[in-house]
């Protein structure tokens, strides 16, 4: 009799068991082709769960968009370093979430173990670098440079780096961690060496393009900057500083493409329109040079001294005389001491006053205001308006004679 107890004991363990893995593979194949709720679902059912089981609830959760529920699993598989892919995962969970001091310790722990696994110690430099820390980056401070060493992310990262010279992800904290102190030819060292294994990492590319970019190599800017987009890169960002690399090397008709790109992003950004509107000077098409100014006046809050300036600018070009002085005047409103204004309203009354003696006072004054200066002898712009004044003086006098 004790035997056939055993028997029908052993029989329906076995069917239990059965029952068990044959649950376990519905919901690995649910969980496999992304039908999540009902794969958890099944994993739940289960009467006995181990390790394995928690850490399939965590990864259909963090599937499924349940980060919560994740973690809280997460937490049950990772028991110990000996669950490593359980703790891995849940590290960096917990970094998405924002939890960074625990993320910290988790890759600690694995750290501990794994002394070698330069992915770990990536991991735990992204958590540390999101720990609240007193210290402050100050690129003007001498003792920066020595400073910076004691951040541990920055150690995590090198060590990484260390371990696997061509860890992407490690190079390129690095290479921004060196950008945000404006020590380019380490950005530029770090990039070249992490571009030596994946020549198509755009988020290295963009490192190196800003870091020429900032210190003003233009044409390596541009180079770079090119790539980008060459890879598919498109953001307001690359195709700005990239039409203003081509605005440095005056070439105006790219640098507009590029502006324009930009502008697809931010449509209301009234720096971009009133770039747009001294490029389209540069090229001479003064439709689009007054059309954008006027949106960059429209868009801007005050002051707008530079945005009138550039329409008074664009209106003498096309000797509109009497929108060129109405906008040169509002510029002068805005900021009497810009020199250049003064120099265009002078120009202007030039060709719209009939007033000449009006006129010559203008010159009169414009040429008393800045005389004083230590530069005024080597100034182009007085030379220019003596010469007219001058000019002007005689045309006056052999008027009056002719009177006479």
């Amino acid at each position: 009799m004790h035997k056939l107890y055993l028997f029908i004991f052993l029989i329906l363990a076995s069917r239990a068991e059965a029952q068990s893995v044959s649950a376990s593979a519905v919901a690995d194949s649910l969980y496999a082709v992304g039908n999540y709720s009902e794969a958890i679902a099944e994993y739940e059912s289960l009467d006995k769960k181990d390790t394995s089981v928690y850490l399939k609830l965590a990864r259909a959760h963090q599937a499924k968009g349940t980060l919560d529920d994740a973690l809280n699993y997460y937490a049950q598989a990772a028991t110990g370093t000996n669950e490593v892919i359980a703790m891995n995962e849940y590290g960096k969970l917990l970094i998405t979430k924002r939890k960074f001091k625990e993320a910290d310790s988790v890759f600690t722990e694995l750290i501990n173990v794994y002394q070698t696994n330069p992915d770990f110690y990536y991991q735990r430099g992204r958590a540390k670098e999101n720990i609240p820390r007193n210290i402050k980056i100050d690129a003007t401070d001498s003792t920066t440079t020595s400073a910076k060493n004691i951040f541990p992310h920055v150690l995590d990262y090198r060590k990484a780096v260390a371990l696997d010279s061509t860890h992407q992800k490690a190079l390129g904290e690095l290479a921004v961690f060196h950008l945000r102190l404006k020590e380019y030819p380490m950005v530029e060292k770090l990039a070249f060496k992490a571009l030596e294994s994946y020549p198509t990492n755009v988020e290295i590319i963009g490192a190196l393009a800003q870091s020429y970019y900032y210190k003003g190599w233009n044409e390596e800017a541009i180079t770079w900057f090119e790539r980008l987009i060459e890879l598919g890169q498109s953001t307001q960002f690359i195709h700005e500083k990239l039409g203003n690399s081509y605005y440095k090397d005056r070439m105006y008709e790219k640098s507009i493409e590029q502006y324009l790109e930009a502008l697809d992003f931010s449509p209301e950004d009234e720096y971009l329109h009133a770039t747009l509107a001294k490029l389209y000077n540069h090229v001479e098409d003064l439709e689009a040079a007054e059309s954008h100014g006027l949106l960059a006046v429209f868009f801007k809050d005050q002051p707008l001294d530079d945005e009138y300036y550039t329409l008074s600018r664009t209106y003498e070009m096309k000797k509109d005389w009497k929108n060129a002085m109405k906008y040169v005047n509002l510029s002068l409103e805005e900021n009497p001491k810009n020199k250049n204004a003064e120099y265009t309203k002078v120009i202007v009354a030039d060709n719209y006053y009939e007033d000449r003696r009006a006129v010559l006072k203008l010159y009169e004054d414009f040429i008393k205001k800045y005389s004083d200066s230590e530069y005024a002898k080597y100034d182009p712009v007085l030379r220019l308006a003596r010469e007219r004044r001058d000019k002007l003086n005689r045309e006056i006098f052999m008027a009056d004679g002719e009177e006479e």
